[in-house]
């Protein structure tokens, strides 16, 4: 179907952005938005315009991207405030912050950001470039907030993960009805730089902790993990993320001075009672010593809620799948376009969103299309039926 006519909703959502643009790119602006909600799968830039308006060509997108002009995080805070306003706040006024990055593979040895990398020892090298992502969550809801792309090493702007993941935390502010703020994230990102970060902007914190951190006797981690006797482990069960089931773990719990973090809780937890000291995770946290160990993991649990997110933003908005330029900046806007659009569409379809159940951007990307087409099918019938009364009139 030939779209002619920007979506009635979309329009007035967008129409305060119109002072950040300049000439007529508020209005490519919108329709790229558009573009990537109902054809995220092909969101080649090129594929992208053959679907747009015949007014808007390639060209006019391309050079949407190439400007310097407007501010991208700047676009993408304000589409996340929209996006955490639309949704009811918890009862408990607790919002979990989430960080973690994902690899978008590429092919093209050109694209000035990827590289070659793997994401453990164990897995093979492949190439792509890596995006850092801060989630906010809570119930079951999962929004973007803000994101940062790893670039080469050989790059003089180059940053490690960790000092990415600092910045987005420094740069992120908390909604109105906030009480209190938990960030979680796996063991990449437990290092003393980060976690005295959280603890310096007094948020609290669910981590996984590698096994080379010590007690403030000198003793690892690893020794606790390797001697702890089974019959140590309490077994507790937790409703699974995404379905109605729940899962059982093994945990213990234990209140400790480590080094560089002060008292903390370290919470042992492993699927199965009978697994031994590899497949146990070691947690900590600076919550109250009345959190119990299972809402300990309760909480760390709300890390796979960032795993759905990068699912849906590669499938619904086709994260990364632009091919621009050459120059890092320009893909860093090519790819906050495709999770503003991501943003757009919480936006617009939130009273669709269950607050009690599990949900999925693809079928609020469905709605979205279907209400789009049913919008361009009655709107030609309108121009069709006022060309033949013109013909009618003048005959």
């Amino acid at each position: 179907m030939s779209l002619t006519c920007l979506p009635r909703r979309v329009s007035q959502c967008l129409r305060v952005l119109g002072p950040c643009f300049h000439h007529r790119h508020q209005l490519v602006f919108s329709w790229l938005l558009v573009l990537h909600l109902l054809y995220g799968e092909r969101a080649n830039l090129k594929a992208l315009a053959r679907h747009g308006p015949q007014h808007l060509a390639y060209q006019h997108y391309r050079r949407l991207l190439c400007a310097a002009y407007w501010c991208t995080k700047t676009l993408l805070w304000w589409f996340a405030d929209q996006a955490l306003q639309a949704f009811p706040p918890p009862e408990d006024g607790i919002l979990y912050l989430v960080g973690d990055s994902t690899l978008k593979g590429k092919r093209g040895p050109k694209h000035p950001v990827a590289q070659k990398t793997r994401l453990s020892q164990h897995h093979p090298y492949v190439f792509g470039f890596r995006v850092v992502l801060l989630m906010a969550q809570w119930d079951v809801y999962r929004i973007p907030v803000d994101f940062a792309l790893v670039r080469r090493t050989a790059d003089p702007a180059y940053e490690t993960e960790n000092a990415l993941f600092r910045h987005m935390l420094r740069a992120f502010r908390r909604p109105a009805w906030c009480q209190e703020l938990v960030v979680t994230a796996d063991a990449a990102y437990a290092s003393r730089a980060n976690l005295e970060l959280i603890q310096t902007l007094g948020y609290g914190y669910v981590m996984a902790l590698p096994r080379t951190w010590k007690f403030a006797n000198g003793k690892a981690l690893k020794a606790l993990v390797t001697h702890l006797p089974r019959w140590k482990y309490t077994q507790i069960r937790i409703p699974a993320v995404n379905t109605q089931r729940r899962r059982t773990f093994w945990v213990y719990a234990k209140r400790a001075r480590l080094r560089h973090l002060g008292d903390v809780t370290v919470v042992l937890s492993k699927c199965r009672r009978n697994q031994g000291p590899k497949h146990t995770k070691i947690l900590v946290t600076n919550l109250p010593e009345t959190v119990t160990a299972r809402e300990v993991v309760g909480v760390y649990l709300r890390r796979w809620w960032v795993e759905l997110l990068f699912k849906e933003l590669k499938g619904v908005v086709g994260l990364g799948q632009h091919q621009v330029t050459k120059k890092p900046d320009r893909i860093e806007r090519s790819v906050a376009v495709a999770i503003m659009a991501y943003l757009l569409l919480l936006k617009l379809r939130a009273t669709e969103v269950p607050a009690d159940r599990p949900w999925s951007a693809f079928r609020l990307q469905r709605a979205f299309a279907w209400e789009v087409a049913q919008a361009q099918c009655e709107r030609s019938a309108r121009q069709m039926a006022r060309k033949w009364l013109q013909l009618g009139k003048v005959a």
